[in-house]
Formats: C-alpha cells, structure tokens, sequence
C-alpha cells in the first residue's frame, strides 16, 4: 500500500431525470419547473397571456386616474388596448423575431429596432383610433385639437416613447427566454453525450477487467484442486458462477438497487479472499437508506479490482479496502479507498 490511501468517489443523482421505481421522488417544484420549461409554445401563451393581463391592470388603474374615472369606457378601453398589444407581439412581432434569431447579430439588431419602431407607431395609431372610437371626438376637440393629418401625428407624439419602450421590453423578454431555452437545450445535449461517453467507458471498462478477474479466480481454484482442497475449490466455483450470472444478467447501462450491487459485489470480494486469505482485509459502511437507491450495475468492481491489484496484492502483508455508501443531500456518495 502507497503512503497515502488510494480513494475513489463518486456521486449519484438519488432524483434522476427518468427516475426508477426506487429512486427518490422529485420534489414538487422540480417537477412544476420541468413542466413549465417542456414547451415552449405553452410557455409563450402563458406568459404572453399573463404579461398583457398584467398590462391591462396597470393601464386600467392609469386611465381611470388620468382620463375618465371609473367608467365602462375606460375600462373597455384598457381592455381594447391590451389586446391590441396581445395581437401585436404575437401575430407580427414573433414570427419577425423568430425569423430575425436565425441571423447574424447584428441583423438580428437592425431588424428587431426597425420592426419595434415601425410596430410602436402602428400601436400608437391604433390606441389613437381606439380611443376615438371608445370616448368619441368630442373628448378630443373639447380640449382644442383637431383630427386633421399633422395634428394625428401630433396626438401620438406622446405615446410614442412609452410604447417604443413597451415593445422594446417585451423584444427583450423575448429574446431573452429564448437564448436561455436554446443554452438550456444545448447543455442537456452536452449532458447527454457525456452521460453516453460515461456510459461506454464503464462499458468498455466491465469488459476490459472481467477477463483478468476470470483469469485469476480459474488461477486460483486450479491451485485449490492441485492441493485437493475440493471443498474451497467447490465453493469458489459456486461464487464464481453467481457473480457471473449476476454480471452477464444485468446491463451495465441500465441501474439496479445498491442492495443487489452489494450482494453481488459481496460474492466477487468472497471469491478474493479465498485467494487472498487473511491479506485481505474488508471494511464496509453502508447507510441503510441509501440500500433502494438506483445505480449502474458493477460500478464499484473495476474500481475495487484495481486496488486489489495494485494495493492488495503487492504486498506480502496485505491490506484493507473499504467501500463506503452515504446519503449526501440529493447526491449517493460512493467511495472506495485502499
């Protein structure tokens, strides 16, 4: 054994995305997010619904203090200007954004303020024209303008940077969430791929060691039947047998319960102490609420092959291999250490 302690440790999700009958259950609030990330066509109606409903109590509360009071027509016309904005943003401002994100960025840019700029005059128009039609021109005139061309232009005047900057904002939410979807997207992608090169190297890992472990194990039970020992012989051959049943039964990419992971890990550190005898020495502690936990089958026996080859057994005095199994908040820590 080297001065320092080899220790190997690993964690794994107790909450995995597709989790198993035994795995821990998300918490609500994970769930509620995942939901509400999924789609995101539902993500744009919910929130585009709940923005412009939003919209309209603001400027209800702002036209009855400014204009009219409390009255059907100035509720009617908060309630006309928001959809106005609703139909806006979704029927001419999103499929010209949709189309503006697959440019350059600075396309992207000139296109998104020109279109902002041309949409806040058309709403300012509209909100102009619905209110004439809500109010009457009366209102208008009986404060000394007139609804000649110039004058139009004039009367939207005010509305034109509050708009602009309505827009501008909503641009911004919009382009927002959808570069936080797209980096969201892009990071499960990564996620995945690493997750299937774990999944191949632990693979190519169970294949590359089983044949050193049957090498050493036949080695073994040959020098037992040379020394007509049948009973150790018989008993390693039993262990053998169930420990390859177990390791050709289970795929290494599919998970199984860290109880059924122990047993069978107990059968293959059987198998080494009969070759080892009193060299080997095992230490295990392992919390019992982590024992339904879901994990790949044989994760830990490469890891404890490898420090029975290199710790264990060049030494004449042996040594001691501990596994360790403990509940970290949401995470299984497993360590294996010489």
């Amino acid at each position: 054994m080297q001065d320092l302690d080899r220790t190997l440790m690993t964690a794994i999700d107790l909450n995995p995305a597709a989790p198993g009958p035994l795995a821990l259950p998300r918490s609500r609030t994970a769930r509620a997010a995942n939901w509400f990330f999924a789609e995101k066509e539902r993500l744009f109606w919910f929130l585009q619904i709940s923005g412009w409903l939003g919209f309209f109590v603001f400027h209800v509360l702002a036209v009855s203090s400014l204009v009219a009071g409390w009255t059907p027509q100035s509720v009617a016309y908060s309630i006309a200007m928001s959809i106005v904005g609703l139909l806006t943003t979704s029927i001419v401002l999103r499929p010209i954004y949709r189309f503006a994100r697959r440019q350059h960025p600075a396309a992207l840019l000139v296109i998104a303020i020109s279109t902002t700029l041309a949409a806040t005059v058309a709403m300012s128009l509209a909100k102009l024209q619905t209110f004439i039609l809500i109010f009457g021109e009366e209102w208008i005139l009986s404060r000394g303008a007139d609804l000649g061309s110039m004058n139009i232009l004039m009367l939207i005047r005010p509305d034109l940077p509050p708009n602009f900057f309505l827009l501008m904002s909503w641009g911004g939410f919009y382009f927002g969430i959808n570069y936080y979807l797209k980096l969201r997207d892009e990071t499960e992608r990564a996620l995945m791929s690493a997750r299937l090169a774990d999944q191949a190297q632990l693979k190519m890992l169970r294949y590359q060691l089983n044949p050193h472990f049957l090498f050493n194990t036949l080695n073994a039970i040959s020098t037992l039947v040379l020394e007509k020992d049948g009973r150790q012989a018989n008993q390693m051959l039993t262990k053998l047998s169930a420990f390859l049943r177990y390791s050709l039964d289970s795929d290494p990419l599919l998970k199984t319960s860290l109880a059924e992971e122990l047993r069978a890990l107990q059968l293959y550190l059987d198998i080494e102490k009969t070759r080892f005898a009193d060299r080997l020495k095992i230490s295990l502690d392992i919390d019992d609420e982590v024992l339904d936990a879901r994990v790949p089958s044989l994760l830990m026996q490469p890891a404890i092959e490898n420090a029975i080859k290199y710790a264990i057994a060049r030494m004449e005095s042996g040594g001691e291999i501990g596994i360790v199994a403990k509940r970290d908040g949401e995470m299984l820590r497993l360590e294996v250490w010489d």
